[in-house]
């Protein structure tokens, strides 16, 4: 199953927008779906700092540290998820894969107005998500490359634990999948 070209479906109602939701460190994020390339488990990514698939050097990060954050300390079900936009490519490590979503573009609401510092160029908004919200990531900021110390203050008093959670449909997306997908 592939990701790519599924950003926005017709439902009977409306429009949905196609999200990854995933967890890394404190937060729930939400990505498009265009932006994600495939997700590999940690022992097909390794340890080094770049991860090679079809021929693409995807950098390797942790979205936790992006974002400001440490990785919870165990998780039951991390990922690695290989993202690309307008050429740039990256690969980050998450810390459980919840699974995919469509969301009606009515669901999608921008950041609040207090918001209104360097956080507006890391998310396009937000959406309800379970019994809390889902961040959506700018794929445009996500898959630059990191400036120095740029990375953003962290949360205070932001923890998230990982109790057991399990990925919604367990389902991993394989590389051959978006492969073929492609060559159509």
């Amino acid at each position: 199953m592939s990701l790519r070209g599924q950003a926005k479906t017709s439902t009977g109602v409306g429009v949905a927008e196609r999200m990854l939701v995933v967890t890394s460190g404190p937060i729930t994020l939400a990505i498009s779906a265009t932006a994600v390339e495939g997700i590999l488990p940690p022992e097909k990514a390794g340890i080094a700092g770049v991860v090679t698939a079809r021929g693409i050097t995807y950098p390797l990060a942790d979205l936790a540290h992006k974002l400001g954050h440490a990785a919870a300390s165990t998780t039951p079900d991390p990922r690695v998820i290989l993202c690309s936009t307008h050429g740039l490519y990256r690969g980050f490590r998450v810390d459980q894969v919840l699974g995919l979503t469509e969301v009606d573009v009515k669901g999608l609401h921008p950041l609040p107005p207090h918001f209104a510092g360097e956080e507006r160029t890391w998310f396009k908004g937000f959406f309800l998500y379970g019994d809390g919200i889902a961040l959506w990531i700018n794929p445009a900021w996500l898959v630059a490359p990191d400036s120095g110390d740029a990375s953003p203050e962290p949360l205070m008093g932001a923890v998230r634990s990982a109790d057991g959670q399990r990925s919604r449909n367990g389902e991993i997306i394989e590389l051959e999948a978006i492969d073929a997908e492609r060559t159509k």
